[in-house]
C-alpha cells in the first residue's frame, strides 16, 4: 500500500469516526441541565476529527442558506460594539451562535453526503433522547428519588416537569421531532410497531407533564401536516388512517364515560390554568410590540443579552429578540436560513420524487416552530438548527428504517450453520 493510499484511509476512518461521535452527541442532546451540556462537548470533539478527515467535496447548501450564514454571523460579530453592559455574556451569546451554526452546517452535510441512513440514525437519536429523558419525567412524577423537585420549574412548586433540560419550554419542542421519528415507526414497521408504541407513550406523558402550551401548540400542527403526508403516501395510509380512526374512538369512549369526572378534575386545577390567558400575556405581547419599534432605531442591533439591561424586558419572539440584539441584517440572516430549509421541503414534497415523505417530517417540524418561534426565544435551541439542517439531505427512499440487505443475512445464516464449537 502506497503512502498516499495510507493516507487516505486515514482520512476515511476519521471522516467515519467524526460521523459516530456527531451521533453520540445528538444522543446526549436530551441532557443540558449543566453548562457546558455533555452534547456540546462530544459535538466539539467531532469538530476537530472532523477537520483532520477527507471530507467529501459537495455543495451541501444552498446560495441563500450561504448568504444567511454569513449575515447570521458577520453581523452578530458587530452588534458586539453596542454592547453596554456585562460584555462577556454578550461574548458568550454570539459564541454559542457560532457553535449553533456549526451544527447546522455540520447536520447538513453527514445528510447531504450519507442520504437516508443519516435521517433515519439522528431522528432515532433524538427520539432515543426524548425517551430517555422521559424516564427522568416519570422519576419526578412519582417523586422516585430524594429532592426530586430539582426536576420540576421553580421552587417548592411540582407543576411543570423540566427533566433534564432547565426550562419545559424547551423540553417539550425538543421531543415534537422524536415524537414524529416513532410514529413512522408506528405506521411503517409492524415489527417494531409495539416498542414505538411504548415510547411514544413515555414521550407523551412528558409532553403534557410540561405543561407548555407552546409544545403542545407545536406538537398538534407538527403532528397533523405529518399525518396529513402519511395519509398520502400509500404504504402507510392505511395504517396511518385505522390510527387516527382507533386514536378518535377511543378519545370519543374516555370522553362520554367519564365526562364528569374530568370536568371536575379539571375545574381550578393547574391543568385549566395553563389553557387559559395568563396574566403576563398581554404585557409579553406589548413587550414585543414595542421590541419592534425600536428595532428601527437600533437597526444593528443593541448588542446580545442587552435587552434586559436596556430596556427592563426581554421580547418572547425569536425574530424580533434577535434583531433586537443582533441587527435587522443578522435576523435578515436567520430567516435566509430557516426560509431556505422549509423552501426546499416544500419543493421536494411537491414534486413527489423519492424521498419526499422524509422532506415531509422535516417541514412539519419546521412550520410547527416557526409558530411557536412567535411566542418565544428560540435563537440557541440546538434542535431548531439540526433540524434545519436536515432539510439539506439528499433522500431516496420514502422508507424511514432500511430493510436490512438479504445478501448479508444469507451470508450470516450461512455462518452459523457451519459454526463448529472449539474442541
Amino acid at each position: 500500500m502506497t503512502a498516499r493510499h495510507r493516507t487516505n484511509s486515514v482520512s476515511d476512518a476519521l471522516g467515519a469516526l467524526s460521523w459516530r461521535v456527531y451521533v453520540f452527541a445528538i444522543l446526549l442532546s436530551f441532557f443540558v441541565v449543566v453548562e457546558p451540556a455533555p452534547t456540546d462537548l462530544v459535538f466539539m470533539i467531532a469538530v476537530a476529527i472532523f477537520c483532520f478527515s477527507r471530507p467529501v467535496t459537495t455543495n451541501f447548501l444552498s446560495g441563500s442558506a450561504l448568504l444567511g450564514i454569513y449575515l447570521y454571523l458577520a453581523f452578530s460579530v458587530l452588534s458586539l460594539v453596542f454592547v453596554e453592559f456585562v460584555f462577556m455574556f454578550a461574548l458568550r451569546a454570539v459564541a454559542i451562535e457560532f457553535y449553533m451554526i456549526g451544527l447546522f452546517a455540520m447536520t447538513a452535510y453527514f445528510v447531504k453526503t450519507r442520504g437516508d441512513a443519516a435521517f433515519a440514525t439522528i431522528l432515532g437519536a433524538m427520539a432515543i433522547g426524548g425517551v430517555l429523558a422521559s424516564f427522568v419525567t416519570l422519576v419526578a412524577l412519582f417523586d422516585l428519588i430524594p429532592n426530586s423537585e430539582i426536576l420540576f420549574r421553580g421552587e417548592g412548586a411540582r407543576n411543570r416537569v423540566k427533566a433534564t433540560f432547565k426550562d419545559p419550554n424547551v423540553f417539550g419542542p425538543f421531543l415534537v421531532p422524536g415524537f414524529l421519528f416513532l410514529t413512522w415507526v408506528v405506521v411503517e414497521s409492524p415489527r417494531f410497531r409495539l416498542w414505538a408504541l411504548g415510547a411514544m407513550g413515555l414521550v407523551t406523558i412528558s409532553l403534557i407533564a410540561t405543561f407548555s402550551r407552546g409544545a403542545w401548540v407545536h406538537a398538534f400542527i407538527s403532528l397533523s401536516v405529518f399525518s396529513l403526508a402519511l395519509l398520502v403516501y400509500r404504504p402507510t395510509a392505511r395504517a396511518t388512517f385505522t390510527a387516527i380512526v382507533w386514536f378518535a374512538i377511543i378519545v370519543c369512549c374516555v370522553i362520554l364515560l367519564f365526562l364528569d369526572q374530568i370536568t371536575a378534575r379539571l375545574a381550578d386545577s393547574f391543568f385549566a390554568q395553563r389553557l387559559s390567558l395568563q396574566t403576563y400575556d398581554t404585557s409579553r405581547f406589548g413587550y414585543v410590540a414595542d421590541a419592534a419599534r425600536q428595532i428601527w432605531e437600533h437597526p444593528l442591533g443593541i448588542g446580545p443579552f442587552q435587552a434586559r439591561y436596556v430596556y427592563g424586558y426581554l421580547p418572547h419572539n425569536t425574530f424580533v429578540a434577535f434583531a433586537m440584539h443582533n441587527g435587522l441584517f443578522a435576523c435578515l440572516g436567520l430567516i435566509l436560513i430557516y426560509g431556505s430549509a422549509m423552501a426546499r421541503c416544500i419543493v421536494k414534497v411537491v414534486d413527489q420524487q423519492p424521498g419526499w415523505t422524509k422532506y415531509a417530517l422535516v417541514f412539519s417540524v419546521l412550520l410547527g416552530l416557526l409558530v411557536l418561534m412567535q411566542v418565544v426565544g428560540s435563537i440557541h435551541w440546538r434542535h431548531m438548527y439540526l433540524v434545519c439542517g436536515l432539510a439539506f439531505g439528499t433522500y431516496t427512499t420514502n422508507t424511514l428504517l432500511v430493510a436490512p440487505n438479504p445478501l448479508r443475512r444469507r451470508k450470516r445464516a450461512a455462518r452459523r450453520r457451519n459454526w463448529q464449537p472449539a474442541e
